[in-house]
């Protein structure tokens, strides 16, 4: 099986235009100042990020203690800081002037600037702005963006994206023993799909199974996965259900015995809930949502109007008794919860209440190194501003997606634009912003799922245009998967379609007709259950009116202010 090693970091950023650094000094009073945690620096402007490029000078100011000695370090450069303001008591403001290196190569491996503050036989040192690389003004002809960002090897919750697998589709999948086998899921997290061995279909109540679950496979089969567009091997497992070959490692034994759950713990966490279950073995698992309507339309079965569930549920399979009170206090999305067990089907079922109908933000399940299961339901996001979002600009790398104007532009270039204008909208609003990509390279899907996975964003949006054979084609789209998701599609939808229809093909008969809708359809990277995800299709590439449109810098923004109002909407709700 084939490694990869990605980090992923601060949110990385491509600027599209010329940018004039503007460097704002914010009045902090002394009253702030004795809140810092050594008493030495109190703040470093810019914050979060600097766009870098090739020999350009640029300003850091540092509040700090104003009798320190204060530095700021890039690379293996250090400069000292000279006061500029006093701020009253004991702050004082500090600038210093920095120089990017003129080696293209020694800049990119920069990561950031650090400022160290020094008085008496105190030393404080801070992490300033992120460097990321600046790119040239893009034309309608969208050069290639090969720039790689680097990025920092931790995520802002601790976790880590590297060593994620690319699945080899070449490996000859292992034979089951004629009586069955148990596997453990070792790949990631899990997909799964409906038993039935010829069965190829995507269900919006699947669930992925987390490494280290452990479960009985009972057939083989070899279906089509839509997915990676050919035929895989499936091992159907006795719990119901069926996961790639290449997902699970077979491993000897028989069946386990029935299982038995406790809860040890129920806190809330800053609004989310985290309980912590002491388990036998690591059991699968299956989680659900009600109540939930269907509709058929735009060729699926499992469109929604609206996401009406008021309890979502967690069933373990193999487990015979249950035990634990769920203590919901200071959950923002949870009232309570309750057991029930099925003794005949070996089934237990814990089911939770959420404080308000339709107000869900998805879970993470995983187990502990002691074998504990650790079960987070999501907190509520309050708002835009402090929000976490996770863009993925869609294709890359050897995969250019489709092509526009009889190939002269690729998908991939247009969608990382894109992405870029839409981070820029979303970081003046005040949200956190990190790409699943920030150059022009190749990613799996399962990649980008674990990029997601490891961040932990509040939201997840896959970038892309559109295409079809029809080039007449035109208009907006946003897809869903998870019934959570939909309220969140939808509101992107109402400020995408606004802009087609009142700019784009304002006072054209095409007006009525530049809108696809809000549509479920099983896109991979919209198949998570941490957090809502969708993705958005911007408009057809392959209409060279509307190729055009989305070509020009200024229609992005408008796009892009569209998606950061639809988020706003989203989170206000």
């Amino acid at each position: 099986m084939k490694k990869r090693l990605f980090f992923l970091g601060g949110a990385a950023v491509l600027l599209l235009c010329a940018v004039t650094l503007v460097l704002t000094l914010t009045p902090l009073g002394a009253r702030l100042f004795s809140k810092t945690a050594n008493g030495l620096i109190l703040s470093v402007e810019p914050a979060g990020m600097l766009s870098a490029r090739a020999g350009e000078q640029t300003s850091v100011r540092v509040t700090a203690a104003k009798d320190a000695a204060v530095f700021v370090r890039l690379g293996e450069t250090q400069t000292a800081a000279r006061r500029t303001a006093a701020l009253g008591n004991d702050a004082a403001v500090f600038e210093a002037t920095v120089t990017f290196p003129q080696d293209k190569t020694a800049l990119a491996l920069l990561d950031k600037l650090s400022v160290t503050a020094k008085r008496g036989g105190k030393t404080e040192t801070v992490d300033g702005p992120r460097i990321v690389l600046y790119a040239e003004e893009m034309t309608t002809e969208l050069p290639s963006v090969g720039n790689q960002i680097e990025q920092p090897a931790s995520a802002p919750f601790g976790g880590t994206f590297s060593d994620v697998d690319d699945f080899d589709t070449t490996a000859a999948p292992v034979p089951l023993k004629q009586s069955g086998q148990l596997c453990m899921v070792t790949a990631g997290y899990a997909d799964t799909w409906n038993a039935d061995p010829n069965d190829d279909t995507f269900l919006p109540y699947q669930t992925t199974l987390a490494p280290g679950t452990i479960d009985f496979a009972v057939g083989q089969s070899q279906v089509y996965d839509p997915d990676g567009d050919d035929l895989r091997t499936f091992y159907v497992l006795s719990s119901g259900r069926k996961v790639r070959a290449e997902a699970v490692q077979l491993l000897g034994g028989e069946k386990p015995n029935s299982n038995r759950l406790r809860l040890l713990s129920s806190k809330a966490d800053n609004g989310a809930l985290v309980l912590r279950l002491q388990t036998g073995w690591n059991v699968p698992y299956d989680f659900s949502m009600a109540p939930q309507d269907y509709y058929a339309g735009h060729s699926e079965k499992f469109n929604v109007s609206a996401f009406t569930a008021s309890q979502i549920a967690f069933t373990f399979h193999y487990t015979t008794a249950a035990a634990g009170e769920v203590n919901a206090a200071g959950s923002d999305v949870i009232s309570g919860g309750a057991w029930q067990v099925d003794a005949q089907k070996q089934t237990a079922t814990l089911t939770l209440s959420l404080r308000t109908a339709g107000k869900y933000y998805g879970y993470i399940l995983r187990y502990d190194a002691d074998g504990t299961m650790v079960l987070t339901i999501r907190r509520r996001p309050k708002a835009l501003s402090g929000a976490l979002i996770m863009l993925d600009p869609g294709h890359g790398g050897k995969d250019s997606g489709a092509l526009g104007f009889s190939g002269a532009v690729q998908e991939s270039q247009l969608n990382f634009a894109l992405a870029v204008a839409v981070k820029n909208a979303l970081e003046r609003r005040g949200a956190t912003v990190w790409f699943t990509r920030t150059s022009d390279i190749y990613m799996t899907l399962e990649e980008r799922k674990a990029a997601a996975r490891s961040i932990q964003p509040d939201v997840f949006m896959s970038i892309h245009c559109n295409a079809a054979e029809n080039p007449a084609r035109y208009g907006t789209a946003v897809y869903y998967y998870r019934p959570m998701s939909f309220p969140l599609a939808s509101a992107l939808y109402e400020k995408l379609l606004s802009v087609f229809q009142n700019s784009f093909y304002a006072g054209s008969s095409k007006r009525s007709g530049a809108g696809e809708g809000v549509i479920f359809h099983p896109f991979s990277v919209t198949r998570l259950e941490e957090c809502p995800s969708v993705l958005i299709e911007t408009g057809f590439i392959t209409n060279n009116e509307e190729c055009m449109l989305l070509l020009d810098a200024a229609n992005r923004d408008k796009l892009a202010e569209a998606v950061a109002a639809g988020l706003q909407q989203y989170f206000a709700a």
